[in-house]
């Protein structure tokens, strides 16, 4: 046999019950009676009112919770994001990160490709310690980043290697910018390291758009080699411009 269906449930019954008891007393004129029924809808006025602001108040302090929650989830996902994206030391872009901001903008604008590779970098970490290493690599990712403006952008290869990617097709135009990270490099000072002087190799190369990342970098990996191998703290420029055949 089938059950019926149960109604739900009557969320005003209280409320109800109270207003039809108020409700009789109007055929029963004794004071009593009235100020019986009277006392009971104010009660039950206060207990609604009550119970209103104390919804209210949760609303709101739900929804203060609610934006907080929001605004940790968004500074969370900022803060992944950035991670994915950047190197942990330096906070430049990593290595996946600029090839692929790369790739994107040489498929529709020439790009000249700056790579810089620190000099002796292993005899600083060996003689001076790993901590000192990285304050080169911090002082190096800083004048990359004084240096070089957007739309440009610049990262970390990995271990002591750096690139700046500048949409040109102007190589003097990314010749100017490595002679003065170059100048920047010489400069860097890693207290109280003193007597501590740091060089880079650098090399620049320039491809039309279309050409692939590997092309460029290879190219100028080749031309970074051959400032390194010709005395290191040099430049060593490709002036050829690449091209997709």
């Amino acid at each position: 046999m089938d059950s019926q269906p149960q109604s739900p449930p009557d969320l005003f019954e209280r409320e109800k019950t109270v207003l039809e008891r108020a409700m009789r007393v109007h055929g029963d004129p004794s004071p009593a009676v009235v100020h019986f029924a009277l006392a009971e809808l104010i009660a039950e006025y206060e207990r609604v009112i009550r119970d209103m602001r104390r919804v209210i108040s949760h609303s709101d302090r739900t929804e203060l919770e609610l934006n907080i929650a929001n605004q940790r989830l968004r500074e969370l996902t900022e803060a992944l994001t950035f991670q994915n994206r950047h190197d942990g030391l330096t906070r430049l872009l990593n290595r996946n990160t600029l090839i692929f901001e790369a790739e994107r903008l040489l498929k529709q604008a020439p790009v000249a490709l700056i790579l810089l590779d620190i000099d002796h970098f292993k005899q600083v970490n060996d003689r001076y310690g790993h901590p000192t290493g990285d304050k080169v690599l911090t002082g190096l990712a800083t004048a990359l980043n004084h240096l070089v403006k957007t739309p440009s952008f610049c990262g970390r290869l990995g271990g002591e290697e750096f690139a700046a990617v500048i949409p040109t097709e102007h190589i003097r135009e990314a010749i100017v910018i490595a002679e003065h990270l170059s100048s920047h490099i010489r400069d860097l000072r890693c207290a109280p390291e003193a007597g501590l002087r740091i060089t880079a190799s650098l090399s620049v190369t320039v491809a039309q758009a279309g050409v692939s990342f590997e092309k460029l970098y290879v190219c100028g990996d080749d031309a970074l080699y051959r400032a390194k191998h010709n005395g290191r703290d040099r430049i060593e420029i490709v002036w050829r411009l690449l091209e997709t055949t």
